[in-house]
């Protein structure tokens, strides 16, 4: 079932049935079928090789991603533009799958004049890096079980988790840079890369348990690899919102940096004239994937059972996230509340639930 959120999430013009497909080298691509064409095999591009050549980095444009290269550091920035939206769209996800390809041609163009070390996912909003899933979309897939457009709405952020983790299939480490809040699957996507690097006044938290659903875009599988299973069943269980201090004491955060300075700690983290302490580094990480290596598959069967788990909320909790969406959308875009250490509350059943 295609309903109006489909097409505007993917600016459809006709019903198509979506699949997973593993394509003869491990790696799944989107099948779509129907509207009279025929299957065609997609990775949600379209043709973004012609919007994206490698001549033209960084000036790459996209709606709400905005690339930047430093060269002193080696570093490729994805950054969500200071107008994004503050969650992750579907077209969100396009874009940084758009800008995956892209950056790997980049790498494979013979004579490139752009060496890069690092990938680093940052926020131009100086107060919100992600406030995670579009709970837009999960409203209205739920209301009308639609399992199959939240299915490939929730294919789309494995696919993105899957780059960030295993670093674009390129010799490079992939950083986030965290300011302000980052929420749900903004955490996962943070969680997701080598390194992570938090402002002082940052909060971060996975506080789906609030509507009776658990982080299923990557949460469960990278606390696990980093803190370990006890350790990550307290976290989704808690529902907490964490300062970067108590991250950075769990081992989940690397760097804390100072209030305001979370982009300029990042540069003097990167920069690295001789390259010791990126091999170092890169070293370190190689030998932490192979010791616990994170598997597309498994990403995969947690987003499914996230995606069953979420169709089959109770009518109190649908309420209760669609007025968080409400919350959410009357947010200006340049602040945020930053509550601290809290689990998110709400308020108990009525009578009619």
């Amino acid at each position: 079932m295609l309903d109006q959120t489909h097409l505007k999430l993917g600016g459809l013009a006709r019903p198509r049935r979506r699949a997973l497909r593993r394509d003869p080298d491990g790696s799944f691509s989107c099948v779509i079928e129907g509207g009279g064409l025929g299957p065609e095999v997609s990775d949600m591009i379209g043709a973004a090789h012609l919007r994206h050549p490698p001549q033209d980095f960084p000036h790459w444009r996209f709606e709400h991603l905005e690339i930047e290269y430093d060269a002193p550091t080696q570093s490729a920035w994805m950054n969500y533009r200071a107008d994004s939206p503050h969650c992750y769209t579907l077209r969100m996800l396009q874009e940084a799958i758009e800008f995956r390809d892209a950056i790997k041609r980049l790498a494979q163009t013979e004579g490139s004049k752009w060496p890069i070390r690092y990938i680093v996912m940052a926020s131009k909003k100086p107060h919100v890096f992600s406030l995670g899933g579009d709970l837009a979309t999960f409203v209205s897939c739920i209301r009308n079980n639609d399992r199959d457009s939240l299915l490939t709405y929730a294919y789309a952020c494995i696919e993105v988790m899957y780059t960030l983790t295993s670093a674009f299939d390129l010799p490079v480490l992939t950083l986030s840079v965290v300011r302000g809040q980052c929420m749900g699957g903004g955490f996962e996507g943070a969680l997701a890369t080598d390194f992570l690097i938090a402002e002082e006044s940052a909060r971060l938290g996975v506080p789906e348990i609030a509507f009776n659903t658990f982080p299923g875009m990557g949460a469960v599988t990278f606390l696990t690899r980093r803190v370990g299973p006890a350790r990550t069943q307290q976290i989704l269980s808690a529902g907490r919102v964490y300062t970067a201090r108590e991250l950075f004491d769990l081992d989940i955060v690397d760097v804390v940096a100072p209030e305001g300075r979370a982009l300029e700690t990042a540069h003097e983290w990167m920069l690295d004239p001789d390259g010791a302490n990126w091999r170092r580094r890169q070293a370190l990480v190689n030998f932490r994937k192979q010791c616990f290596p994170v598997r597309k598959e498994e990403l995969l069967r947690v987003v499914e059972l996230w995606t069953d788990c979420s169709m089959a909320i109770s009518r109190h909790d649908l309420r209760y996230m669609e007025r968080l969406v409400s919350a959410q959308s009357r947010l200006p875009r340049d602040e945020l509340p930053s509550g601290k250490g809290e689990a998110l509350k709400k308020p108990p059943p009525s009578e009619e639930d």
